[in-house]
This record gives C-alpha cells, structure tokens and sequence, in this order.
C-alpha cells in the first residue's frame, strides 16, 4: 500500500446526482465545440478520512486489511492532521473499472458485521491540506462564531490567509478544513454565553446571547462570507454560532434533532477562463427543500448572476447541473429540486440577454468536448475553452442543522 504526501488535486466527498430534463432546443446558431483531449484529471474512490492524533497510522492499518482481503491499489494521501484512505486512479467518471471497484467496496464487511464503505463515491483527487497555525479542534470552549466559508478549489490557503487577516486586526481567528469546505470562525466559548445555560437544547426552550463580546461580534460580521465575498442582505445567511467539531455540548440526551436548513451555491463559469469569481458565485440558505423556498431562493441568486452577463449579444448559457453535498442533502433530493429551480429561473431570464440549454443539452456539448457534467461540478475549471457556452452554471446543494 501506498502513502501520498504533497499530491492529488481538490478533496470532496459528495454525492453527484444529477435530473434528467426534457431536452430544450439547443441549436440557436451554436457551432458544436471540438473535441478536446482528454484531460489529465485524476479520480478515485474515497473510502474514509481519519483525524486525531494518529490518522495516518489509522488510515494504514485498515489499508492493509483491505490490501489483504486482495483490493488493489489501496493508498493514503496525508495532510496536517487529515489521512484520505483512498483506492483506485481513475481519468473519468465512466470508468468501467471504477464501477467494479465501487461494486467491491461496498460490500466490504467490517468485524462487527457491518459494511464501512457502502456510502462511497468516485471523486477528485484529495487535496493535502496546509498546515494549519490556528485549528479550531484546538480552541478551548465548546461553541464558536462561524463566519466565512470556500467550497472551490484553493479553498485551504484562501481560509488561512483570511483567519490571518483577522487576527492582525486583533480577533480570535480559527480555521476548519472539512471533507467539502474550509471555515473561518471568531472565538470559542462555553455555556455561559447564553442568559439561562441550563436552558440550551431542552425542547421548546430558546435561551438568549447575552454575552457582550459575543454580541459585539455578531455586529460586526452580521453576513456571511462565501468564497471571498460577503453576501447581500437578501440572501438572507447571517453568521453562525456553530459547535467545535469533537466537542461535548451540555445538551441533555433527549435533545431532538436540529431543524435542517439548504445552503445553496452556485456559479456562473467563464468558459474563457474557466473561472467562476467574486461576483460570478450567488449562495443563500433555503430553509426547507420544499419546491417553493427553493424556487424563490434559486430566482433571487440567478438574477445576482444574471447582472454578471455582459450587455451585446445574447450569451449561451448552459446548467452542467446540480450536486447534493452530503447524504441529507441527496436523500431529501434537494439537489433535484434546485435543478428543476434553476432550470426554470435561467429560462425566464430574457431572449435577448441568454441563449439557454438545459441539463441534457448542456451534457451533450459536454460530452463531444470529452467531459461529463460530474466531472465539471467537482471542477469547473474544465470548462475552459469549451466552445459551445459562454457561461456554464453548476451548483452544489450543503444540508446543515439550525443552531
């Protein structure tokens, strides 16, 4: 078995589920894009990422169980702090040998009976994180203020550089490199934030922040910070007292599950460029997956996109589509939803601004340029120099409790 240091290319663990469409005509004088060889892009299966004071010996050993249970090419990419037990390289998602692989993971048994893998996906490369000089695991309190987050790629160096912003300027920054994004959040405190700590997370109950530093801050970062820009008032997704990661809160056993809130993203890729910046990416919070709270958030971020086409003739806009995140994400098929939102608000955008092709237009293009729209949502960046758009949007759905 095999141990990486320093390689691979963006991590992600989600999962790609995409809505077939009926096909809209796509023919508006577009000229079919030519081939493009097939890209160097690396894929594999991520079976698990270990934390704590070992990973990578964690990761290792249970590498070795399945090299011995006879799975090939069973490898660990380690970063600070973070072991990615991963198996296979793969260039495309179509890969027939991918398919076999998953088939044989996911049945892998563990001691107790139990089948480890059987969640997992084909994904981008994991990426190796940069040492991180202010972890929050490391933090001493149990909630702290969470107030920027990246999902693209470079998202690890963008949250440090941004926590060491904010501690020049004299606040307790700290940083959290997750699976799917990396976070900014002030501060770690305990209970006695709240007006009545004995209150927190008892049915029914909602004890107040009456802690002035708390609050002071609250003030100063009311808005979240999404990919380098901090979103409009309308998106309506305020900073968050958080949990630290690993951290015993004092909630009693019988505390019932958090309400689920829909972070939805999505970016308006340059196929220039390839680039989806700043202003090109809209997020905001939906709080159901109900078609209705989606369908008027999705409306409100493609009109924040829209005012990012330029003026002349009407841009070929294609949805490459939508990805669920994480397990709660895809099972309540917010994902599907947000297609069918987005699919419906890009085509009331107007004739002479937008040329638009849906989901199975756009993955025909994609397709003769020798991608798939999977392979785009985990990297837009491939996108650039195919011919047949001059914007492409993709979109990821993220499920967290409400705190």
């Amino acid at each position: 078995m095999q141990t990486l240091k320093g390689h691979g290319r963006h991590a992600a663990q989600v999962v790609l589920a995409l809505a077939g469409l009926a096909l809209v005509a796509a023919s508006v004088g577009c000229q079919m894009p030519s081939l493009q060889q097939e890209p160097q892009y690396q894929l594999t299966i991520l079976l698990a990422e270990y934390r704590g004071q070992s990973p990578a010996a964690e990761a290792g050993r249970v590498g070795k169980e399945l090299t011995a249970k006879g799975i090939p090419d069973v490898f660990v990419v380690e970063s600070a702090g973070i072991a990615s037990l991963c198996v296979g390289h793969y260039k495309t998602m179509h890969d027939k040998a991918a398919d076999e692989m998953l088939k044989t993971v996911r049945t892998v048994r563990d001691a107790s009976g139990q089948y480890p893998f059987a969640g997992v996906m084909l994904v981008p490369m994991p990426e190796p994180l940069p040492p991180n000089p202010w972890p929050l695991e490391k933090a001493n309190g149990i909630f702290t203020l969470h107030i920027a987050s990246w999902e693209a790629p470079g998202r690890t160096p963008k949250a440090i550089a941004y926590a060491s912003q904010l501690r020049t300027q004299g606040y307790e920054a700290y940083v959290y490199h997750g699976p799917r994004l990396s976070m900014v959040t002030l501060g770690a405190y305990g209970p006695e934030i709240f007006d009545n700590p004995a209150l927190v997370g008892k049915a029914g109950a909602k004890p107040r922040i009456i802690s002035p530093k708390l609050l002071g801050l609250i003030e100063k970062f009311p808005r979240m910070r999404l990919e380098d820009e901090v979103v409009p008032p309308e998106a309506h997704v305020p900073t968050q007292l958080v949990m630290i990661p690993g951290r015993e809160a004092p909630f009693p056993s019988s505390m019932p599950l958090s309400k689920v809130l829909y972070r939805i993203s999505l970016a308006l890729v340059d196929t220039k460029t390839g680039a989806a910046d700043g202003r090109n990416r809209a997020a905001g919070v939906a709080q159901t997956s109900t078609r209705d709270e989606v369908s008027r958030l999705v409306a409100a971020l493609v009109k924040q996109l829209a005012e990012m086409i330029p003026a002349g003739r009407p841009a070929r806009v294609g949805i490459a589509g939508v990805a669920a995140a994480d397990a709660n994400a895809a099972r309540d098929r917010a994902d599907v939803t947000t297609l069918e939102s987005l699919v419906d608000a890009v085509g009331r955008l107007p004739q002479e601004k937008v040329i638009v092709f849906n989901a199975d237009a756009t993955r025909q293009y994609l397709d003769a340029a020798g991608l798939s729209p999977a392979a785009v949502l985990a990297d837009p960046r491939l996108l650039k120099g195919v011919q047949a758009f001059d914007f492409v949007i993709t979109g990821s759905v993220t499920s967290f409790p409400r705190q």
